[in-house]
């Protein structure tokens, strides 16, 4: 069971992996976990991960909506020379506009591949009319292309990470999450009327319970995951309190 509370738009992230090769099997998405990573200690919480494959219609629905639940969207992959880099097709698509060339872009193609440019090359300087070019820094190897609030990104790891580090050095920290987590002997069924309680009691955290069929030590794990360190603490006082009166208690972390 994993129950989370309604929130508002602010500080939450949703990511778009696009690529028939990641529905496929013939590449494993590293990227996500990249942004999890990265994004959570600023307190920008990830809230939906979606794949879809190479489909203009598809890119763009997918990018619409998500620009619309989310403060920032992270889309992965689909940008290149090659034919089957349409994310920028289908992202101007998805938001009714068209693709425009971007000087910016352009002069920085010219730079980096001088006597070897040539027009497959060139198409990767046509993005959404309307679109912002960001994080241009010398040494770096790529701009970094902004619609709306979509952030998008290419697929391959390492260009990928070298964007996010700079996107999330630009952007101003919402304060650090906070939780903790406890350790049982019991099983989900034993406790999960009481948890469910428990969740409406605490509306502004996130709450998880988690089994485990590989640990001698314990049977299940609850996570208390916040923003607030009263709501967090009273939480986990409430929840350790509750599970060592039951006898079930292993050990209970706090981070």
């Amino acid at each position: 069971m994993d129950s989370h509370d309604t929130r508002t738009q602010s500080a939450t992230v949703g990511v778009l992996l696009i690529g028939d090769e990641i529905l496929s099997g013939s590449i494993k998405d590293k990227n996500s976990d990249y942004i999890i990573q990265q994004f959570s200690p600023l307190g920008y919480d990830v809230r939906e991960i979606r794949v879809i494959p190479d489909d203009r219609q598809r890119i763009g629905g997918a990018a619409r909506e998500l620009s619309e639940e989310y403060e920032i969207v992270i889309s992965s992959g689909g940008v290149g020379p090659t034919h089957d880099d349409i994310t920028f097709e289908g992202i101007a698509h998805g938001f009714d506009v068209q693709l425009v060339e971007s000087r910016r872009i352009m002069r920085f193609l010219h730079e980096r591949y001088g006597d070897r440019m040539h027009d497959d090359l060139k198409r990767m300087a046509l993005i959404p009319e309307g679109a912002d070019v960001l994080l241009e820094e010398i040494g770096s190897p790529w701009p970094v292309v902004r619609c709306r609030n979509v952030y998008i990104l290419p697929g391959l790891p390492r260009a990928f990470e070298d964007k996010i580090d700079r996107i999330c050095a630009s952007l101003t920290p919402k304060g650090a999450f906070l939780g903790g987590q406890v350790f049982l002997t019991a099983d989900e069924s034993d406790y999960v009327t009481w948890l469910n309680r428990f969740q409406l009691r605490y509306p502004d955290l996130s709450v998880g319970s988690y089994p485990y069929w590989d640990q001698p030590e314990y049977r299940t794990r609850i996570t208390v995951r916040g923003r607030d360190n009263s709501d967090v603490s009273r939480a986990m006082d409430e929840l350790t309190s509750y599970v060592a009166d039951h006898d079930w208690l292993v050990r209970a972390e706090r981070y």
